[in-house]
């Protein structure tokens, strides 16, 4: 892909990638003439895909006018490097403010979350131009001084952090994520595994109290038993956010119990108190060695739909590295977006295999923007743990994945006592605990 300013002979393809956004009238009561010389087009194989405009209102402050990519092309990133090519432009030019019009709800999100616009103000439509069904546009300003020293303050880190070791690049705060109960831990197998709605959010207070700030909740009916019922997830978080509200809850919408997709997502539906932050959505099916977990490209896809539409952050759940591409292929679609939350699971008998040599191999395969945990299943559990703490990413830890504290199996394990080590372990080279406020800005949470 190539970026350019663009050239008198653009405009009318400029117009044609407008066109599919009802943006191309112009000249029209909505936006005046083309001014080329702000306008900067994106191409492939020598084809406008994109473009994006600007013009001056004072010597310091600037509008941004057209932003289109060809549908086609959605999902690559183009429009924010046009985005990032315009407000650069504004900047050389001495601008300190920038003022943007939108009119649909996601790309005023959009322009919210990555560049930190903030709403000052409404306007009525003159005629139809962009989405029909919105009368009004809103009118959106950011400090381009304050976004422009964030982002060289961000390039600068970023870069120390991928060409200097440790401790010459200070690391992350770590994020703790305790997965409690899961579908195969009983109470005959252990004592300490929690069942019951009170039992789960007891141990998910005592495991944040402890630096957990992410609880990975499985529920289980009244027999102990597996269940998708969102009357229990709901019973569960409502327990757990009256006493620690800051707590990040993640559900499960596993396949190994149930293939229909209305059991897997009925807890997506949740609302009020009780509504979940995240979901898990396992990219693929695998082989547990009690009996296969299915999961369809299609019901993958589905279930990441309605996470988006409910505002639910999925933690996409990796046990082989082709699970990574459907990710990849689920963003080129839009269907996920942004800062992604990845558990890496190593060491099931038909998964890839608990070493650093692959689990760095599944970092390396992680698209941009891309936060990651390793777990280990069983005896693997504590190796990738740490593996994880030394290489600058996060971890999950917990029953679900291995009931004993120690190799030999002798000692059972607390779900507290497993977070207590991964701490232990974290503070011992200085990786500080990330606070619930971080964590929730780190993987993209609003709230």
């Amino acid at each position: 892909m190539k970026i350019r300013k663009a050239i008198d002979q653009d405009k009318d393809d400029i117009l044609k990638v407008m066109l599919p956004w009802n943006m191309h009238h112009v000249p029209s009561q909505e936006m005046e003439e083309l001014d080329i010389s702000c306008f900067f087009v994106a191409l492939i194989d020598n084809k406008i895909v994109g473009a994006s405009g600007y013009k001056i209102i004072s010597n310091q402050q600037g509008k941004t006018t057209l932003l289109g990519v060809l549908p086609e092309y959605n999902g690559k990133g183009i429009g924010k490097i046009l985005q990032d090519r315009r407000i650069q432009a504004m900047y050389d030019l001495g601008m300190k403010s920038v003022i943007t019009n939108a009119d649909r709800p996601a790309t005023i999100k959009w322009y919210k979350k990555h560049y930190g616009y903030y709403e000052i103000g409404k306007l009525k439509k003159l005629e139809s131009f962009g989405d029909d069904s919105i009368d009004s546009w809103t009118t959106l300003e950011m400090d381009l001084n304050s976004y422009m020293k964030k982002k060289k303050d961000s390039y600068k880190q970023n870069y120390i952090s991928k060409n200097q070791p440790f401790p010459l690049a200070p690391f992350p705060p770590i994020i703790i994520n305790a997965c409690l109960t899961g579908m195969i831990p009983t109470k005959e197998m252990t004592s300490y595994v929690p069942i019951t709605p009170e039992e789960i959010a007891e141990q998910a207070i005592s495991v944040f109290d402890e630096g957990a700030r992410i609880v990975h909740l499985h529920a289980r009916d009244k027999d102990g038993k597996p269940t998708w019922k969102a009357e229990i997830y709901e019973e569960i978080i409502t327990l757990i956010k009256r006493e620690r509200s800051e707590l990040i809850c993640c559900i499960s919408t596993s396949g190994r119990n149930w293939p229909e997709f209305e059991r897997r997502a009925e807890p997506l539906f949740i609302t009020g108190k009780g509504k979940p932050d995240m979901a898990s959505l396992t990219l693929g099916s695998l082989n547990f060695r009690e009996g296969p977990s299915i999961n369809s490209i299609d019901m993958v896809a589905k279930l990441a739909s309605t996470m988006k539409q409910n505002d639910i952050i999925p933690e996409l759940e990796v046990f082989d590295s082709g699970m990574i591409n459907l990710a990849k292929i689920l963003e080129s679609r839009r269907i996920i977006e942004g800062n992604k939350y990845f558990n890496l699971l190593l060491g099931c008998v038909n998964s890839i295999p608990a070493s650093l040599k692959d689990l760095d191999y599944l970092v390396s395969k992680l698209p941009e923007e891309s936060i990651w945990a390793a777990a280990g299943i069983g005896q693997f559990q504590l190796p990738m743990n740490a593996g994880a703490i030394i290489m600058g990413g996060n971890v999950r830890v917990g029953l679900e994945d291995n009931i004993f504290y120690d190799y030999e199996k002798k000692q059972l394990a607390t779900n507290v006592d497993l977070v207590k080590r991964v701490k232990r372990i974290s503070e011992e080279i200085f990786r500080p605990i990330a606070t619930p406020s971080q964590v929730r800005e780190m993987i993209g949470l609003s709230g």
